[in-house]
């Protein structure tokens, strides 16, 4: 009985899980919520739901294999087509659950797939929520409660809705290209893209605004490193004295004449 409980629990909660990963991949790349929700949160965000229901979705299919109402083998919950209780649905959600782990390995691989390609297997989100959908309304036993039906009903007329929504804002957005192979890409500085620009010839009517300048950094210049060390100081007792006296250009010196 326990086991029973537990697999309709995670059935129902990988859907879940994965009708909230479809909406918020739907929502956060429409122009009004990208604005507003920075792109590694919201990227961070998208891949813990897609975790989780991918999860959920293991607990579902293990409790499967250990419930003793209908006997599965892992070939029947791993193999399309290969059981005999509700073949086509169960096929369904098979195939829902490849397509969920084919998303979430293209989401951890991001840098290694070009953007072409990763948009190309990220749409496959869409196709795994409408396979739960049509496995979960065929093959569960509670879709006989109302609530669990009208929970159907609104999740998905709500991913229809944000379907359409993100059709109708696709051109809002700048499309996003791969730079070529070799080439760093980065944002241009204001102060550079205003260097680069073009000159306009002033008429000498529009002002022109003063540029100042940064004044040269002082360096201190110690005795002996990178210049000539100071000449040293000379005692008094030491100083000779020599200027000329006489008129042939001879010299005294120490005070006393010499000879002409």
């Amino acid at each position: 009985m326990l086991t029973w409980i537990l697999l309709r629990a995670a059935g129902i909660g990988a859907y879940l899980m994965l009708w909230a990963t479809v909406s918020w991949g739907l929502i956060g790349t429409t122009s009004v919520v990208g604005k507003r929700v920075s792109r590694a949160t919201s990227i961070t965000f998208h891949q813990f739901l897609a975790a989780s229901a991918f999860f959920l979705i293991g607990v579902h299919m293990g409790s499967l294999l250990l419930d003793s109402f209908v006997h599965f083998t892992p070939l029947d919950v791993a193999v399309p087509l290969h059981t005999r209780y509700k073949t086509v649905p169960v096929a369904l959600g098979i195939a829902s659950m490849y397509a969920v782990a084919t998303v979430l390995v293209s989401s951890w691989t991001r840098k290694r797939l070009t953007t072409t390609w990763w948009r190309r297997l990220h749409l496959l989100a869409v196709p795994a929520f409408a396979l739960a959908l049509v496995h979960g309304v065929f093959t569960g036993t509670d879709v006989v409660r109302s609530w669990i039906w009208w929970g159907y009903v609104l999740t998905g007329g709500s991913v229809l809705f944000l379907m359409l929504t993100r059709a109708l804002t696709i051109g809002l957005r700048p499309e996003r290209h791969d730079p070529p192979p070799g080439v760093q890409t980065r944002a241009r500085a204001p102060r550079e893209a205003a260097m680069s620009a073009p000159r306009q010839p002033n008429d000498g009517r529009t002002p022109v605004p003063a540029v100042r300048r940064r004044p040269a950094p002082r360096t201190a210049v110690r005795p002996g490193v990178g210049s000539a060390a100071p000449p040293a100081a000379v005692p008094s007792d030491q100083f000779v004295a020599s200027r000329p006296v006489f008129g042939n250009g001879s010299h005294r010196t120490d005070g006393e004449p010499t000879e002409p």
